[in-house]
Parts: structure tokens; sequence; C-alpha cells
């Protein structure tokens, strides 16, 4: 009789063990969950704050929201979030309350933030004297603290220059890598005065860049003038 009581004890102990041991799982479940809801919640506020803007992004990264803590559910109808400081920087607070009466709380959530802006790139190595196309080009999204003022925004502006410099894939390229008229290269002169407009073609006598002044022959007169570079073989005087 004895042992049949010590044995439905024991059988009821390792019952509880289970039980409660189930019952933490649970309860560890709920908090992870809430915390990552919490996160996410952050995040998607500081999101909010941006306007959408060409050639930009913003990356926000979230700190560590307590798992542990029993936050009461995701709190629906009574959750608020605002900035700390009131103004967005690199490094923030997210200041996220629960105004619910039976289990309020607040939680402050650090999350940075990181501008990225968009650069042109090499898709593949490109040799000097490549003349670029569009296939050779791609664009991405890099950190606003890097350098970034000398690089391209539009690709159109150097398809059909000429590399000046052996440039590697994924370089960033910058306008001082490329010439839209070489040396030596057939150019297209449009000559203007008010509304008269005179084509003809001509022989850069130096390289130029986009908007840069180049001496150029004219292949009719044999006469040398200063031209404007408007484009892949095409430059443009005033007269």
């Amino acid at each position: 009789m004895v042992t049949a009581v010590k044995i439905a004890h024991k059988l009821l102990s390792a019952v509880l063990i289970l039980f409660l041991s189930s019952f933490y799982v649970n309860e560890s479940c709920a908090t992870v969950s809430e915390a990552d809801f919490l996160s996410n919640v952050a995040k998607q506020y500081m999101l909010a704050q941006f306007q959408e803007e060409k050639g930009k992004r913003y990356e926000v990264s979230v700190g560590r929201v307590d798992a542990k803590k029993d936050y009461g559910g995701k709190c629906p109808g009574f959750l608020t979030a605002r900035l700390q400081d009131g103004k967005i920087k690199k490094n923030n607070v997210v200041v996220i309350n629960c105004a619910r009466k039976d289990h309020p709380f607040t939680v402050n959530v650090p999350v940075n933030v990181t501008v990225l802006r968009e650069v042109t790139v090499a898709k593949d190595n490109i040799p000097r004297g490549s003349v670029i196309s569009e296939d050779l080009i791609d664009t991405v999204f890099i950190p606003e603290t890097a350098n970034t003022a000398a690089t391209i925004t539009d690709i159109r502006s150097i398809v059909g220059a000429k590399a000046r410099k052996d440039i590697k894939a994924g370089e960033q390229l910058k306008k001082s890598d490329f010439c839209i008229v070489a040396k030596g290269d057939p150019v297209y002169i449009e000559a203007t005065n008010g509304a008269l407009t005179i084509k003809t073609t001509g022989i850069a006598m130096q390289e130029g860049r986009l908007n840069e002044n180049i001496q150029v022959k004219n292949s009719k007169s044999k006469k040398i003038i200063e031209a404007t570079v408007t484009g892949p073989g095409q430059v443009r005087v005033i007269f």
C-alpha cells in the first residue's frame, strides 16, 4: 500500500513538472513574440518618418527589446510611439507606450538610422579606352557617410564616353574617370547665333568631359575653334 502511494506521488510530481515546464515554455514564447512585435513597431515607426526621395534610402536597425519581460500582450488600441528627442539622428530612441489600465508599460527601444545614397558602379571590369554602354554599368546604394560627392548619378551622362583608366568591377564611377570626347575623335559641331543654327563636323584636338571647353578643328574650314562638350561626340559653339 505504501509503495502504491509513493508511486502515485511520483507520478503526480512528474505530471506537475511536465505541466509547469510546458507553461513556462509557452510563456517564454509569448514574451519573445511580444518583444519581436515591439521591435517591429519601433522599426516601422522610424521608417514612417522618412519621405520617399529618388536616389535615397534609409536602413533602420533596432536594438534589443527584453524578451523576458511580460508585456501582457500587444496592447491593441492603446499603443503609441514617439521619438525621445523629437528629431531624427543617427542614433535614436523610440519610446513605445502602452496606456491600458490593467497592464501599462513603457519601453525605450534604441534605433539606428543609416542613410544610403544611390551611386553608379562598374558591373564588370572596364579596360582603359572602352566605350561605355549601359550593360557595363550598375547602380547600388551605399552609406551616405562614404565619399559620394564625385560619383555619377545619371547613367545617361556617360553612355558613349570613353574610360580614361582601367576600372574594376564594383568600383564607383566618377566624372574624372571618363572623357566624353577623346583627342582625335570626330565630333558634330553645333554653332548657334540666336535662332540660327549651323551644324558641321570636326576633329577634337583635346579630350573633354561634359560641359568642358576644348579645341576643335572644323573639317571644312580647317579653323581651330573653342567649343563646349555637350555629349559623346558632340560640341557646341556660340558665334
